[in-house]
């Protein structure tokens, strides 16, 4: 093998690899915008119920009429409301993070077997007397394959990780809407015997 043939080899491994950046940052690139347009309308609705709360408070004769509109149904609608957001960036995480997985597994997968063919192009093309040079690389290139399946696991592992997250924040928001359901009766009982 000449030097054009490794350079060839080597140019076609590097040229892989931007294509996997490349597919990496344009999926990091639409889950960043599917995040911002949920961030966006979540915002637009906000902003829209606190207009519409407001103008119902200032509209109320008295303070019990107020008092009524902070009920618990009012509440269980706000915290519908936040927990359906949070499932949908949930899901948009989940989304995005099999979708690293995927990348991550493809452009391990298209390195390794670029490499092995190098790998193996440049040792059967190996002059006479240099088997230590050639054990030394195939030792080298094993050490590389097992760091690679290492970062395929911590990426795995990465997206595991942040789906138990988001699930805890979900089941989080929906204990602390429980317990505001549950004070909230005993709040109006004791302003009214007061």
């Amino acid at each position: 093998m000449n030097q054009e043939q490794i350079t060839s080899k080597l140019s076609q491994i590097n040229s892989k690899g931007l294509e996997a950046t490349f597919s990496f940052s344009e999926a990091a690139l639409a889950n960043a915008q599917k995040l911002a347009e949920l961030n966006y309308a979540a915002s637009k609705d906000a902003l829209v119920n606190a207009q519409d709360g407001i103008q119902q408070v200032l509209a109320a004769k008295d303070p019990k009429q107020v008092n009524e509109m902070l009920s618990a149904d009012s509440l269980q609608a706000v915290s519908n409301q936040a927990v359906a957001y949070q499932r949908k960036v949930t899901k948009v995480l989940r989304d995005g993070g099999k979708e690293l997985v995927t990348v991550v597994d493809s452009s391990i997968d298209q390195f390794q077997d670029g490499f092995q063919d190098w790998i193996n192009t440049l040792t059967a093309n190996a002059p006479a007397g240099s088997d230590a040079f050639v054990s030394a690389l195939k030792t080298t290139y094993g050490s590389a394959l097992q760091g690679f399946e290492q970062i395929r696991a911590v990426a795995k592992e990465a997206i595991a990780t942040a789906e138990k997250s988001a699930d805890q924040a979900i089941d989080a928001v929906q204990g602390q809407i429980a317990q505001v359901k549950k004070a909230a009766p005993v709040t109006r009982g004791t302003r009214k015997s007061a």
